[in-house]
């Protein structure tokens, strides 16, 4: 299992991304989150699981990005990537390192 924690920013909410791979390159994701939208991003997801595969390279045909469009009001969110980003090591195709975001300016 892959544990990615995220902290959004100046919107102030943590969401902890779990993912779990359930057979080559399928995975469940699940999300403990203080915010609503992502509440309901979690919901919407399910537990079924996720072609990993699909999600990182079938252009146009990411579940989770297309339920994070319909549920976030701030496409600048960082969490949808997060989700990604999890979902990607949980199977095996990246390795375990930390993406940074760092204002200059």
């Amino acid at each position: 299992m892959t544990v990615l924690e995220v902290f959004a920013g100046v919107c102030g909410f943590t969401t902890v991304i779990s993912a779990d791979p359930t057979d080559k390159y399928k995975a469940t994701c699940t999300l403990e989150t203080g915010c609503p939208n992502l509440k309901k991003v979690a919901m919407a997801l399910g537990d079924e699981p996720l072609d990993v595969m699909n999600e990182l390279f079938g252009k146009g045909q990411s579940r989770v990005i297309a339920v994070c469009s319909e549920h976030l009001p701030h496409v600048s969110c960082p969490v949808p990537s997060a989700i990604l980003k999890a979902l990607e090591v949980s199977v095996g195709l990246a390795l375990p390192a930390d993406p940074t975001l760092t204002f200059k300016k």
